[in-house]
C-alpha cells in the first residue's frame, strides 16, 4: 500500500505574532518557531502504524515556503519513506490551491491521509475537497483505522458531532482525515533525524492560479480585560483590595 501523507509547516500558535500592515497576513514578532501541524503530526503517525501493519510505503507532501522543507525532514526522521515538497512565496494558502496542487502527487497512492484540520486556520476543507478533485470516497475525524475484515477497503471508526462516534468501510483509493486522539506522534530519532538531513526531497515549483479564496482582513483582537498591580505595604494593598470589590459590587457598602 502507498500512503500519502500532507503535512503542513505552521507558526507555533504561542509565538508573538501580528496582523501584517495590509491586514492580509501574519508577521512574526522576532523569533518563532515553525513546525508541523498536530492534526498532520497525527496522521503521519496514523500511516507509520498502519504501514508497521501491512507494510508498503509512506510518503509525505507539502506545499509551503522554503523553509517547510524542515517539516519534510521531521517527517523522514519520524519514518516516513519519501518527500515531495511542492514550493511557493506564502505560508497561508487558501484549501483549494493546496488540494489542486496535492492531486497530481495523489493519483497514484492507495490512501490519502491528512490531518482534520490545520492548527493556524482551521478550516478542515483541504481534506475534502482533495477526496472531490480525486473522486475517491472521504472520512473525517477519523479515530481509528484497520483493515477490512474481507480485505475489501479500509474500516474507519469518525469522531460525529455530539461525542457519538459512526463507522464506515471505504474502498481504496480513498481520502482520510485524522483526529487527534489516538495517535501521539513518535520522537525521530537521532539516526533518524541524521539520515533524513541526506535524503533528496523531490521539489516543484507550484503552478500560479487564481485563488478560490482571499482574506480580507486581519486584526489583532481588543483587550477585554487589564490586570492592576497593588502596591505598597501589606495593609494597604488590603485596604485597595477592599476598595476595588467594593467598586465592583462584590462587598456590600457596610462590608468591614
Amino acid at each position: 500500500m502507498k500512503i500519502l501523507v500532507c503535512v503542513k509547516q505552521i507558526l507555533a500558535p504561542e509565538s508573538d505574532l501580528a496582523p501584517s500592515g495590509d491586514g492580509t497576513a501574519v508577521v512574526p514578532q522576532g523569533s518563532v518557531e515553525r513546525r508541523i501541524s498536530r492534526y498532520d503530526a497525527c496522521a503521519l503517525e496514523a500511516a507509520l502504524q498502519l504501514r508497521e501493519r501491512i507494510g508498503g510505503r509512506v510518503q509525505v507532501v507539502t506545499v509551503g515556503p522554503a523553509d517547510a522543507a524542515d517539516a519534510l525532514r521531521r517527517a523522514l526522521g519520524m519514518g516516513a519513506d519519501e518527500a515531495l515538497h511542492i514550493a511557493c512565496a506564502d505560508e497561508l494558502i487558501d484549501p483549494f490551491t493546496v488540494a489542486r496542487a496535492v492531486a497530481p502527487a495523489a493519483q497514484d497512492s492507495d490512501l490519502v491521509l491528512a490531518g482534520v484540520m490545520s492548527e493556524d486556520l482551521m478550516q478542515g476543507t483541504m481534506g475534502p475537497i482533495l477526496a472531490a478533485l480525486l473522486g475517491r470516497p472521504c472520512a473525517t475525524a477519523a479515530l481509528a483505522l484497520e483493515p477490512a475484515p474481507d480485505g475489501s477497503g479500509l474500516r474507519v471508526e469518525e469522531e460525529l458531532e455530539h461525542g457519538e462516534r459512526g463507522v464506515v468501510t471505504l474502498a481504496l483509493p480513498a481520502v482520510v482525515t485524522i483526529q487527534s486522539g489516538p495517535w501521539t506522534p513518535r520522537y525521530p530519532s537521532l539516526s533518524g533525524l541524521l539520515k533524513a538531513r541526506r535524503q533528496a526531497i523531490e521539489t516543484f515549483a507550484l503552478a500560479v492560479q487564481e485563488p478560490r479564496l482571499r482574506m480580507a482582513g486581519l486584526a489583532s483582537p481588543s483587550p477585554t480585560r487589564r490586570g492592576r498591580i497593588l502596591s505598597g505595604s501589606a495593609g494597604e494593598k488590603a485596604a485597595q483590595l477592599v476598595h476595588l470589590l467594593r467598586q465592583q459590587g462584590f462587598l456590600p457598602p457596610g462590608h468591614p
